[in-house]
């Protein structure tokens, strides 16, 4: 071979007199940096890897099998009690304690809590990988309402291109230091950025805060990797998340801190609860978030009647049972049930149809407030009026309290073929399109450069199943809510962990298949066209009779029918109830 690499060069040499040698030597293999993906900002964290060169290739990490081929990994940001369920659901705690020994990783935020040997006030069912000299306090820097683009300070012999500013969104705090730990940044409370050795651990979010600085240092300085090519820049702040440019340093919640706090929802599931013991039974099963209501959406269609924002009592309560988010609804236009929620300090609140609306004209104007805000839409128009008017978060909204995913699968094919096709619009031709949308021609021209709402966008209304969660996932939807899907039906806590399995692995169909199995009686949902307040007295009144649950159908006219009869079919003035779900005007 040496003889034949002499014979090329010469060659080679001959017709080129600036050549001098080649060498045959093949280019090593890229580096294979994983980063777990059961939760939070692990999309964020692969397209930032991408942006490393051809020397490095992500790794979507959901399975041992994915680890073992691995040569680092990344921990993102999400909530650390979820993403432990889903370690333990996936068999995967004990192998990456074993890569944590042994290879090099960064945890970042949820990430940092994970791989902390010792964290306070620690949920008691709460996971944890361990392995670094650490404590860590969750949720030091308070509630979202608290969460800010801070400065920090960087330690001595630190690179100084590191960055200096970083998210903190409900941000946990390094409060104790052990043998071998060095502190890389910090702020006046805290340090909020250590490495021992391989292991690597911030409390902020440099994936969402255009900066790949950190990322670089973790592949060369501390897994020891060398680049062979340029990084590619960090996108534009529109076409990456948080879809908003960074704030002014320590300044009130602003747009970009708002959105950010979505962004480590993503991959999960939002569920309502509507005590203490619902929101524990939440967590325990892997939660992201609770939307703490009075009543869940299939008991407030059944009662009928106005319905309100909760009671603050009871979501104080929630709050002080839980370390997860929490969110509350307020009636849409109710500006002054905002205003309290805030002052309760909820991280969230949700601008919802499921209540009784105050303003039949007006949303609230969300972008005065310090706390972010999801509201509903079935189609992009009003997705983009909600983002508009300050919406953080969009929740397609489905048909809440029926347990039928129809209309939730309708709005999301509706908003992601109608993204698909301002895609290919011409320039001209989005200015009529904002203008029939009424919304901002830089909103629209936002959402067909990023190729997706500029806001974290999650399924809702009629979620009954892990069948029907598998299904909005892979529709494209960043995570779901569910409500009365999970405690209308039997044994609630196996059903909810099912949901939160089913959100994490949709993409294999043979889990979802296993964590669907003996999970009892789903809730009995409805039907499009059935008025939810006629079927449960209906029900009711079966029930009353016969001392059995209520039959879905009865006869009319000699044809089996459903319980509703549809208004086009009553005479006005002639329709009243009766037992056993038959109007006697109907048989004229």
């Amino acid at each position: 071979s040496s003889c034949f690499s002499l014979f090329w060069s010469s060659y080679l040499g001959s017709i080129n007199p600036y050549h001098h040698t080649l060498s045959l030597t093949m280019s090593p293999a890229p580096k294979r940096i994983g980063v777990l993906c059961l939760q939070g900002s692990f999309k964020e964290h692969l397209d930032a890897v991408e942006r490393l060169g051809s020397g490095f290739v992500g790794v979507d990490v959901r399975s041992p099998a994915e680890l073992a081929t691995c040569d680092a990994l990344i921990l993102p940001g999400g909530e650390s009690t979820a993403i432990g369920v889903a370690l333990e659901d996936a068999a995967l705690l004990q192998p990456i304690r074993t890569f944590c020994q042994n290879k090099p990783v960064w945890g970042i935020c949820a990430g940092l809590i994970l791989l902390a040997e010792n964290v306070e006030n620690c949920a008691s069912h709460q996971s944890l990988i361990g392995g670094l000299p650490i404590t860590v306090k969750r949720n030091a820097f308070g509630r979202q309402i608290d969460s800010k683009y801070r400065g920090m300070t960087l330690g001595k012999d630190v690179p100084s291109t590191l960055g200096k500013q970083g998210y903190f969104i409900r941000a946990p705090a390094i409060t104790k230091t052990g043998a071998g730990v060095s502190v890389l940044a910090s702020v006046p409370e805290c340090a909020v950025a250590v490495r021992q050795q391989s292991k690597l651990a911030t409390c902020f979010h440099p994936e969402v805060s255009s900066d790949d600085s950190w990322l670089q240092y973790f592949v060369t300085e501390v897994c020891g990797f060398k680049t062979v090519c340029p990084a590619a820049p960090v996108p534009a702040f529109q076409n990456a998340a948080p879809w908003a440019p960074p704030p002014a340093l320590e300044s009130a919640p602003d747009v970009a801190v708002k959105r950010a706090f979505a962004v480590f929802q993503k991959g999960g599931v939002i569920m309502d609860v509507v005590n203490a013991e619902q929101a524990r039974i939440a967590e325990a099963a892997g939660a992201v978030s609770v939307m703490a209501l009075e009543r869940i959406p299939a008991d407030i269609k059944a009662d009928g009647g106005v319905a309100r924002s909760s009671d603050p009592k009871m979501i104080k309560e929630v709050m002080e049972a839980i370390s997860l988010p929490v969110m509350a609804k307020a009636r849409i236009g109710h500006f002054y049930e905002g205003r309290i929620l805030e002052a309760l300090a909820v991280d969230c609140i949700d601008e919802s149809e499921v209540l009784t609306a105050a303003d039949e004209t007006h949303h609230i104007d969300k972008r005065s407030f310090t706390i972010p805000f999801v509201c509903g839409a079935q189609d992009l128009g009003e997705a983009l009026r909600r983002i508009a008017e300050g919406a953080a978060m969009i929740r397609l909204k489905g048909n809440a309290g029926t347990g039928n995913v129809m209309n939730a699968v309708r709005h999301a094919r509706a908003v992601f073929s109608e993204i698909n096709c301002l895609k290919t619009m011409r320039d001209d031709e989005i200015f009529v399109y904002a203008k029939e949308q009424r919304v901002s021609v830089e909103l629209v021209e936002q959402v067909r450069s990023a190729g997706r709402l500029p806001v974290v966008t999650f399924a809702a209304g009629g979620l009954a199943t892990p069948a029907d969660v598998g299904m909005l996932m892979s529709l494209g939807v960043d995570g779901v809510f569910v409500g009365s899907g999970i405690f209308k039906g039997s044994n609630p806590a196996k059903r909810a962990r099912a949901m939160v399995a089913a959100c994490t692995h949709w993409r294999n169909p043979a889990m979802v298949a296993k964590v669907s199995e003996d999970l009892g009686k789903a809730m009995v949902g409805l039907l499009e066209h059935e008025d939810p307040i006629i079927v449960a007295r209906q029900r009711q009144a079966a029930q009353a009779a016969t001392g059995a649950p209520a039959s879905k159908k009865q006869k009319l006219n000699g044809k089996e029918v459903d319980f509703y009869v549809p208004e086009d079919d009553v005479k006005p003035g002639t329709h009243t109830y009766v037992p056993g779900g038959i109007d006697p005007a109907v048989h004229a």
